[in-house]
């Protein structure tokens, strides 16, 4: 099976069932012609709101509005060659089937880019290195014009890093400088995870 680099030319139209019956203006979903509740001017409570002391989670720009409440996860564990001096995480491991009768029947070894990355989608920028500069620009534009506001960036704690590849704690004041620049926000870190929160 080939790997395809999708690009908003390519229709996307046909990959979701019922998009078609949102309101598009130029072939981008219009936002403001979604039924919403009656607007106030800004700094003026909405007509029957009910007084709030939060602070909204969305800044209110009719064009390149961000929504805070919003979030994306952001991995910054890729590496290659030309940055790096090899592939990192791209060539991870073939991730056997559960069931070993059917496992016997697939290959083994590790994925081998960069034309195999164990991906059905194949990055518009290839298999990149999440630290080039150019390449994080990148993907802060692209996180913006998305419309999510929140960048959850998955690391590891300092000197560690998974089997397959390199701690990264040092790319994490780059993604902080980057996400400022394109009026982002970082989700803090915490000391517990999210299991100790939900699974409770």
């Amino acid at each position: 099976m080939g790997l395809r680099t999708l690009k908003p030319a390519d229709g996307f139209m046909d990959l979701t069932p019922g998009l078609d019956f949102l309101p598009l203006i130029g072939g981008k979903l219009d936002r403001r012609s979604v039924a919403r509740p009656p607007t106030a001017p800004a700094g003026q409570p909405r007509p029957g709101a009910p007084k709030s002391t939060k602070p909204p989670l969305s800044n209110t720009g009719p064009e390149g509005t961000l929504f805070y409440d919003v979030h994306i996860f952001y991995s910054t564990w890729y590496g290659a060659p030309q940055m790096d001096g090899k592939y990192i995480h791209w060539d991870h491991i073939l991730v056997p089937h559960w069931d070993p009768k059917i496992a016997s029947s697939y290959p083994r070894g590790r994925h081998m880019p960069p034309d195999d990355i164990g991906s059905s989608f194949y990055p518009e920028l290839g298999a990149y290195s999440s630290r080039d500069p150019a390449v994080l620009e990148s993907h802060m534009e692209q996180i913006g014009t998305s419309a999510a506001g929140v960048l959850v960036v998955s690391w590891y704690p300092p000197g560690l890093a998974d089997d397959n590849g390199e701690p990264t704690e040092d790319l994490v004041p780059a993604v902080l400088d980057a996400a400022y620049r394109h009026n982002l926000k970082v989700k803090r870190r915490q000391h517990f995870s999210v299991c100790e929160v939900v699974c409770v």
